[in-house]
């Protein structure tokens, strides 16, 4: 009976375990080519990083310094590390065009809004800093309203236990006995 029970769940674990190395190693050579420049955190970038880096970046605008001269200030920040603010940053300094060059952007979160305000701003004069401010505090507000959703989630999981164990046992050993009882108790 043992080893009956060992094989079957031998084979359960066998049946629910993920896919093997080699079906993983190609999944992941597939996927490499459609993996933005940001490197592997663009996905799930840290949207409080990718708000405050917005805000250095205007702070260096409301400073006087040209974009291109803020976009090698935010990308100092990130020392050891290839983003998308790197590739902004030595694009503008070959004197790339400055929508190619912000276009890296697009790959963090606000970055493509701040690639539209840049080079609009480039084409119209239309203030930086307010923007930023913007796109940053916007960053900030998804980021909060994640964090809620997962904790709210997490309150809905932790109830799930409770649902599928306990209340099935109360009814099995606190109810079902009393029930019994009372029916037992009117029968006589």
């Amino acid at each position: 009976m043992i080893s009956l029970t060992t094989a079957l769940l031998a084979a359960s674990a066998l049946s629910i375990a993920g896919p093997g190395p080699a079906r993983r190693l190609e999944k992941s050579v597939g996927t490499r080519a459609h993996r933005p420049r940001d490197g592997p955190h663009a996905a799930g970038a840290d949207p409080h990083r990718c708000a405050s880096d917005i805000g250095i970046f205007a702070a260096c605008a409301a400073a006087g310094l040209p974009p291109a001269t803020a976009v090698a200030a935010v990308a100092d920040t990130h020392p050891g590390e290839a983003t998308a603010w790197h590739t902004t940053a030595a694009l503008l300094a070959l004197g790339a065009d400055p929508e190619r060059a912000w276009s890296e952007l697009a790959a963090i979160p606000g970055g493509a809004d701040l690639a539209n305000l840049v080079t609009l701003s480039n084409a119209s004069g239309s203030a930086l800093v307010e923007g930023c401010a913007r796109i940053a505090q916007r960053l900030r507000d998804e980021a909060a309203d994640g964090a809620t959703a997962k904790a709210e989630r997490a309150g809905v999981l932790i109830a799930i236990p409770l649902t599928a164990f306990f209340l099935p046992a109360f009814f099995a050993l606190g109810l079902a006995p009393v029930v019994i009882s009372l029916g037992a108790n009117l029968i006589n």
